[in-house]
């Protein structure tokens, strides 16, 4: 096994959920089974001892799911944190951004998203 790297990166959102409900007396054993994370996973998550480099993998995979779950939120892959269904859809909504490079990289990151919920409606 390869030593955990401390790279003092901020944890990533839903962790800290899954975490503050271990806290209010849930078992980690209660929150794999709500989240469908692996328990052995969500044990190492929550010590900071999983054995991935990045979290990305893990994120993209269990972190809609435990937003959703607990903050009745849905996880923007652009912002890399839970927003709101009205936040979701005011930027799906929003017209193309041609004074901001950072609103016009959201816009198109908006645009290829999975979870846009303009897109869905469309399907």
């Amino acid at each position: 096994m390869h030593p955990a790297l401390n790279l003092d990166l901020p944890e990533p959102e839903w962790i800290g959920l899954c975490r503050a409900q271990v806290e209010r007396g849930k078992t980690i054993s209660q929150v794999s089974r709500e989240t469908g994370i692996a328990r052995a996973s969500l044990s190492m998550l929550l010590s900071g001892t999983y054995p991935a480099q990045s979290l990305d993998l893990v994120t993209r995979k269990h972190g809609s799911r435990v937003l959703q779950l607990y903050r009745d939120q849905v996880l923007c892959p652009h912002l890399r944190r839970g927003i709101g269904s009205e936040a979701c859809l005011a930027y799906a909504t929003a017209p193309m951004s041609t004074s901001s490079p950072e609103k016009l990289q959201h816009w198109r990151a908006c645009r290829r998203c999975p979870l846009n919920p303009v897109s869905k409606e469309n399907s």
